[in-house]
């Protein structure tokens, strides 16, 4: 039932945010919803993917178990593969489909699509054969026909694969990732040229004939993959990648041993790990689409990380492969195909450790030239702190303390006087006449008369005590922990200010007033003995000037 006026009901709009991927928080604000546990729930709940598994759990059992008689396992195998790669297509050909990836994604799974038609093509034509003609174990395994729809729809993609830009700009960095693509394409074809060239063969032609027949295409399609998987904007998520390597590896296992089973008279495993290598191609596309669906944004460029183990777990497994046929056949003329490749991959390290070692180096030159930028940005910047600090409590004209510098120094000397210690003395010091100076010489000589003034009434007193400029012709000094001495050195400074001046080529003359008060123990703030000062300071100046008043 529709709420009055034909608005929306709240749980309803609640409703609609969820199933669109959004949550409101307390303050109304809508955010997108964590894809990752959806998405979890996603793959767990999925029907087709629950097939798939029961798929390859019913293909270890039956194959694995050779139930049933030869007819039947291959009907069972091409029938199963013709479904399994018509959802291949139709699902590869939805992800490429989606909007909004790049392009170098959609021609990838517009590939795998095409290579899943190709598939179907072949099966068909195999199906075919398997109802029409006597039963042979070469038409179990696949026609010629069968096998040209392969070559031709896995060629198509690892076409696409190889051309497919790996995202990286700088020349550097396309350096090493060719390296890492290198060493593990070298442990690859190590493994692929042990198990593919015939240790009995002495022909030139039937050792090529061997590489190129049994890992030639598996191995380019290898290093299609571990080119994709490395590169930083792969055209698939990580989950599905790995699915779709593995694929990749179980078929290239399958063909490395479909000889040795079927000497063995393990043909069903033969046709069982076929039909699971196929589950796996179709189950990467159908993970890609239910990972699209949740999150668009998982085929979306990610950042590469600065150090991968898959070179080094490649290099680990030639030399596990190196020992393991040194320990069983020895150095033979066919072990010696390991050896090489254990040596080749060792070089290829060297050189990706020589790569990484320069930039190292090169990194830590810019970090040291950031270092030297950055102290000196510093030391700039103290030097500035400092200049600007000294400007904030000192007085531009004669470089004494400034009225916030003295203000700050007085609270600090009266927080250590109490009743029973400490006293300090402070003195306001005026000029007196100091604008007939300005009037008669100019402002010039009158900045000539302070700067002088200041100098002179450094030289009265101690180095700990404090000389200030309040503003004008106005200063104070502060005493800490001074002995009787207030009135010989006001009468010091009286004296000293008024030797005559020589400004402007002339001489000019000014005396001081100078007001003492003298802080012995009483609680008395900053402004109180300022007060009291200025008051002393102007009753020395009515009194006569040239003179101090200490009260």
């Amino acid at each position: 039932m529709s709420s009055p006026s034909g608005l929306v009901q709240p749980e309803l709009v609640q409703e609609r945010d969820r199933v669109l991927g959004w949550q409101v928080d307390e303050f109304g604000a809508k955010r997108p919803l964590d894809s990752r546990p959806r998405l979890t729930s996603a793959l767990w709940r999925d029907h087709v993917l629950i097939g798939l598994g029961l798929l390859i759990v019913s293909c270890v059992v039956g194959f694995g178990l050779d139930l049933g008689n030869l007819a039947a396992q291959v009907l069972a195998c091409w029938a199963l593969m013709a479904c399994l790669h018509v959802s291949l297509a139709i699902t590869a050909g939805w992800v490429s489909r989606v909007p909004g990836v790049t392009t170098a994604t959609r021609r990838v799974w517009a590939a795998v699509s095409f290579a899943g038609v190709a598939y179907v093509v072949g099966d068909a034509v195999q199906l075919v054969m398997i109802a029409t003609g006597p039963m042979s174990l070469q038409v179990a395994l696949g026609g010629t026909a069968q096998s040209l729809s392969v070559l031709v729809g896995t060629a198509g993609l690892v076409m696409v694969m190889l051309i497919s830009p790996i995202g990286l700009g700088r020349r550097r960095e396309r350096t090493r990732f060719w390296l890492d693509v290198s060493i593990v394409m070298a442990a690859a074809t190590t493994f692929g040229a042990y198990v593919y060239v015939p240790a009995d063969s002495s022909k030139f032609l039937d050792v090529l004939l061997s590489i190129l027949v049994g890992p030639g295409l598996f191995l380019v399609g290898m290093f299609a993959v571990v080119k994709l998987v490395l590169s930083p904007a792969p055209p698939f998520s990580r989950l599905a990648g790995l699915t779709l390597a593995s694929a990749a590896a179980l078929e290239g296992l399958v063909q490395a041993s479909s000889k040795l089973m079927i000497d063995n008279g393990q043909a069903a495993w033969v046709l069982g790990a076929t039909v699971i290598a196929s589950v796996l191609l179709t189950g990467s596309s159908r993970i890609q689409k239910l990972q699209v669906r949740a999150d668009p944004n998982v085929l979306h460029p990610r950042v590469r990380h600065r150090f991968s183990t898959l070179p080094y777990a490649a290099i680990a497994a030639t030399y596990l492969l190196l020992v393991w046929v040194l320990a069983k056949v020895g150095l033979n003329a066919h072990a010696w195909i390991v050896v090489a490749g254990a040596i080749t991959s060792t070089a290829l390290v060297v050189g990706r450790q020589l790569v990484a070692f320069t930039d190292n180096t090169r990194l830590l030159d810019e970090v040291d030239a950031k270092v030297q930028e950055l102290n000196q940005s510093l030391r700039e910047r103290d030097l500035l702190a400092t200049k600007l600090r000294h400007e904030a409590f000192h007085d531009p004209l004669t470089g004494l303390a400034n009225r916030s510098m003295f203000n700050n120094r007085l609270q600090d000397a009266l927080s250590g006087v109490g009743p029973a210690t400490g006293h300090l003395t402070l003195m306001i010091v005026d000029l007196d006449d100091f604008k007939q100076v300005n009037d008669r010489y100019g402002h010039a000589a009158g900045d000539e008369v302070l700067v002088v003034t200041a100098r002179r009434l450094r030289n009265c007193v101690r180095e700990v005590d404090l000389v200030a400029r309040l503003g004008g012709d106005e200063f104070a000094v502060l005493h800490e922990d001074l002995p009787d001495e207030a009135a010989q050195i006001a009468e010091r400074i009286v004296e000293a200010v008024a030797q005559p001046f020589t400004v402007s080529a002339a001489t000019a003359s000014v005396t001081a007033s100078v007001g003492v008060v003298v802080a012995r123990g009483e609680r008395r703030t900053s402004e109180q003995l300022m007060y009291a000062a200025d008051t002393a300071m102007y009753a020395a100046k009515h009194s006569g000037k040239r003179g101090y008043r200490i009260v």
